[in-house]
């Protein structure tokens, strides 16, 4: 089955100046301790994902879009998505993306902002 793209009719999900960054650029090793000899490094995970904070104003109109998408189409979070965000060279680029922990919205009149992390296989 196709992972559902982002909406169009949204910004893509490349932050606010100031929301954009990440606590990690990718998973650390999981070290083992060993009484007779060095630790022992591995990979965590089989890909690598990058987790970035991510802010976006939204009309009421995208608000509504938004809130469908990720109520709806994500089934509240839970799955995976195709998105245009912005790669290490300033591009955009399509990557497929999952939404972790919860989303929250701020209403300031007109529009609102959602602000959510947003993780990035393979960035």
């Amino acid at each position: 089955m196709a992972l559902p793209p982002w909406p169009d009719t949204l910004p893509p999900p490349v932050g606010q100046i100031g929301s954009l960054g990440t606590e990690q650029l990718y998973q650390p090793p999981q070290e083992t301790q060993f009484d007779d000899g060095p630790s022992r490094t591995r990979r965590r995970i089989l890909f690598n994902e990058t987790p970035r904070s991510i802010s976006l104003k939204l009309t009421r109109d995208q608000f509504a879009i938004f809130h469908a998408f990720v109520r709806d189409t994500l089934n509240g979070g839970a799955r995976r998505f195709t998105a245009p965000v912005r790669q290490p060279n300033g591009r955009l680029g399509q990557r497929t993306c999952r939404i972790r922990g919860a989303v929250s919205e701020v209403d300031q009149g007109p529009r609102s902002v959602v602000s959510f992390i947003l993780v990035i296989q393979d960035w």
